[in-house]
């Protein structure tokens, strides 16, 4: 079982949360225990004594809810965290912990929970004294991210010396952090919100994450619960200052008679403190007293001779640094209960921003990209991101490889183009001007042109008909960019492939992926491997990606996790039995059986005429029609051409749709043509329509065998292969992508979260690392960051995670931890797309 601290479901306790919605305010006794129930749900296989005494030990000296904030945070926050030079750092060992913590509770509470208590305020501090320990304590440690790094000598040496770290795997959309998210929210809830509903009305997977997280809340009480944070914020200015008034640029006589009539007005204004449940009211249904303006009052702090100074992350985190204060010295329900009101509605979307640890697979991570919580901070503002990800001292990225989603026209990417530059450019000027950037050159930006995969909802003749489409409409615009030489295009460096692998296979974008090599685009990656139902299904789809697409020297998969993870692990994580489609199930040992043939791998002979037997038993059950095993396998690997061209018949046939390309043409004619005495080389005939190779496809594509190819059955998942076996195909498909020079994008959280993993200890690039040094050939590995705002992460804290699991988990030599590191960068800069 866990041993993790109780504390940490502070912010996951919705039933408090609803209790305080519906006017009452919980109890001590109340919050207490419900963080067990909340610990408890996590791992019900574990009796409940163990749980209470968990709670009697990180609960010891914690006895009402002012302590619980204030100690409690602390206690959480210090068990991670530690102070060097006046800089908040993450323990080393405690690294891949922080990791996991961060997905309950956002890093910017924890940091000033701890910061309180090591670099205490002045009880006594005055408006000028607190305004010097904003800018000189809080704002380092907070200024463009809330992210703090452990403090590991050798990783910063590399830093100074390449000036940063190379990513070459990031989205562009779902890379802001959940701290800076939070103000977007509070300052424009009405326009989230649209979003948000505009989301879950065309989404299930939105709809289903608000059913998972919000109960027993309703979707209507969200913008209600911002107004409320908006006003319990004004609440805790007018109670921290209601003996202060800050009135600059008046003489001091003036002021002085001006602040005694604000002392009194101040008072008045204030909620009645007397009745606990009339401030909640208050908070909850608005009054007179409380506005709903959208700056934050504690802004007022930080402006000096009309200069405001410091970010919103900087003013966020004073507010709660001078509310913990106040908690310490002044026991006070009301203060207290409004402060927990505000963190549990930050938590509330805390879980809607940052994939949670229980939350595993793919699908639970699309409904982090499909919620629009992020949209609205999203649209335009790119210069945030980026200055969030060079970090607080702007050194963190010495080159980046973005990923956008191509639009439509030429015009629309363009702009998109034109406003991510631009906030690239607006973000180093600002470095720049502000000499807070200790690096000797400004990093690169280059931008991967993404494609979304989309599930086939209208199944036609031709599988993905309209996705198939769409992706040749946008890779027709970016061809066209490039040869027109348009300034936009010439940021573009590569070409990608995103989203649910269940959603398109690799075969859906093989067509214009080769359209665009032959059209000047130099490098290509592909999302395959990343999630899947047998872990034969994973390999298939990065063996389809590389084979399909005709990836050669340094083009990339990205996750590959199909490849790394231990068997074992998989086969305990999902059981004996699983339940797939049945050509899904057959396509998977299809692909095996071509990589066991293409290797004639000794150690899998004994499985071959049991794999050979289950391939036809399938075959025939969807299509009727019994093939020989060769040709089974070859009409397999046709499907990486064009089906437009495929049922063309012949060229001018083929010249009638919108899709034709000659040369597209010439492949399906030669590859299909086999027993045609025409000319390949002209490429003008007339394709044999009685070719059994076109029949079997037809019969793939076709409604009528779909039906049967989508049939749900039971798979026993060690039916053919054992895990011995499985892992025995790992090692033949990454000798593959080894000969072939394919380099894997590994990205640690995100694997961990969507991966077959339930923390860093089984991180499967240990795997690969000791593979390797058993001798078995592993291709070039770089890391990136995949969605850094929806996992909480940067590529310091990637790198870190990585050094602290090889140290602290796997218990290597620092100089062996090392030298994976700096080869995993030096990867990064052979292989990057230039």
């Amino acid at each position: 079982m866990t041993t993790s601290s109780i504390i940490r479901y502070l912010l996951a306790d919705n039933i408090s949360l609803n209790d305080y919605i519906c006017g009452k305010v919980p109890s001590f006794t109340d919050v207490k225990r419900r963080l067990l129930l909340l610990m408890r749900s996590e791992d019900k296989n574990v009796p409940d004594h163990y749980y209470r005494l968990n709670q009697r030990y990180f609960l010891k000296d914690i006895d009402s809810l002012p302590s619980l904030l204030t100690k409690g945070l602390y206690k959480l926050a210090e068990e991670h965290l530690e102070m060097i030079d006046d800089h908040i750092y993450v323990k080393q060992a405690m690294q891949n912990s922080w990791q996991e913590l961060i997905t309950y509770i956002p890093p910017l509470i924890l940091q000033m929970a701890f910061l309180h208590v090591k670099k205490p305020l002045c009880v006594n501090a005055d408006i000028s004294e607190i305004r010097e320990y904003c800018l000189k304590t809080i704002l380092p440690n907070v200024k463009y991210t809330a992210l703090p790094y452990p403090y590991i000598p050798e990783i910063v040496h590399i830093v100074k010396q390449q000036q940063g770290f190379h990513d070459l795997h990031i989205h562009l959309n779902g890379s802001t952090e959940a701290d800076i998210v939070w103000q977007d929210l509070i300052m424009y809830p009405q326009k989230i919100l649209d979003f948000y509903y505009n989301s879950i009305t065309n989404s299930s997977l939105a709809q289903e994450q608000i059913e998972q997280d919000l109960a027993p809340m309703s979707t209507d009480k969200l913008e209600q619960l911002l107004l409320v944070a908006r006003r319990i914020r004004q609440y805790l200015y007018m109670v921290l200052f209601e003996d202060l008034i800050i009135d600059e640029g008046r003489d001091k006589e003036e002021s002085q008679h001006q602040g005694q009539q604000g002392k009194e007005q101040s008072r008045q204004q204030l909620p009645n403190t007397k009745d606990l449940s009339d401030v909640i009211f208050s908070f909850i249904n608005g009054n007179d007293e409380l506005n709903d303006g959208i700056e934050n009052p504690f802004a007022t702090i930080t402006i000096e001779g009309g200069t405001k100074y410091g970010t919103p992350l900087n003013v966020e985190g004073l507010m709660y640094i001078l509310v913990l204060s106040y908690l310490v010295d002044n026991q006070k329900e009301s203060v207290a209960a409004a402060f927990h009101l505000y963190l549990l509605i930050l938590g509330l979307f805390n879980r809607l921003l940052v994939q949670q640890k229980r939350d595993y697979g793919f699908e639970e991570f699309q409904k982090y990209t499909m919620n629009g919580i992020r949209d609205n901070c999203e649209r335009i503002d790119y210069k945030t991101r980026f200055l969030q990800l060079c970090g607080n001292n702007g050194c963190n990225i010495a080159f980046v490889e973005g990923r956008f989603s191509p639009k439509q026209s030429k015009e629309e990417n363009e702009l998109l183009i034109s406003n991510i530059i631009q906030g690239w450019e607006n973000c180093w000027k600002d470095l720049s001007r502000l000499y807070e950037s200790g690096c000797k050159h400004t990093p690169e930006l280059k931008l991967i042109a993404h494609f979304i995969k989309k599930k086939d909802n209208n199944p036609r003749l031709i599988r993905h008909e309209q996705l198939r489409k769409d992706v040749w409409e946008r890779a027709n615009v970016l061809a066209r960019m490039k040869d027109d030489n348009s300034p936009a295009s010439r940021h573009i460096i590569g070409v990608d492939a995103a989203a649910s692998e269940f959603d398109a296979p690799p075969e859906v974008f093989a067509p214009a992926f080769r359209y665009l090599k032959r059209r000047g685009f130099n490098h290509f990656t592909y999302h395959a491997g990343e999630d899947f139902f047998h872990i034969l299904g994973g390999l298939r789809s990065i063996y389809e990606a590389v084979d399909f697409l005709d990836f050669s020297y340094g083009d990339r998969i990205g996750h590959a996790t199909a490849a790394g993870v231990s068997p074992k692990q998989w086969i305990e994580n999902v059981g004996e039995y699983i339940y797939m489609h049945k050509g899904e199930y057959l396509d998977d040992l299809v692909f095996a059986y071509n990589l066991i043939t293409k290797y004639s791998n000794d150690k899998l002979k004994h499985a071959i005429n049991n794999l050979v037997v289950k391939i036809h038993e399938l075959y025939y059950s969807i299509y009727g029609h019994s093939y020989p095993i060769e040709l089974i396998s070859e009409v397999w690997k046709l499907r990486r051409l064009c089906p437009f061209h495929v049922f063309a018949g012949n060229m001018e046939g083929a010249k009638d749709i919108p899709q034709y390309n000659h040369e597209e043409w010439c492949e399906v004619f030669n590859r299909l043509n086999l027993d045609s005495d025409d000319d390949k080389c002209n490429c003008g005939g007339h394709i044999n329509e009685e070719n059994e190779r076109i029949t079997m496809l037809r019969q793939y594509h076709c409604p009528k065998f779909r039906k049967k190819y989508d049939k749900i059955i039971e798979v026993k998942t060690t039916e053919i292969f054992s895990e011995l076996d499985l892992k025995e195909l790992q090692l033949m498909l990454l000798k593959y992508l080894n000969e072939k020079e394919i380099v894997i994008e590994t990205l640690p959280t995100s694997n961990v979260r969507i991966g077959h993993h339930h923390t860093y200890d089984t991180y499967h690039l240990w795997n690969w690392i000791k593979w390797e040094n058993e001798g078995n050939p592993i291709p070039p590995i770089v890391v990136g960051t995949d969605d850094p705002g929806i996992f909480a992460t940067n590529i310091y804290n990637e790198y870190s995670n990585i050094y602290c699991k090889l140290v602290y988990v796997h218990h290597v030599s620092r100089n062996q931890a090392m030298n994976v590191i700096e080869k995993l960068e030096k990867n990064a800069q052979i292989y990057k797309f230039i």
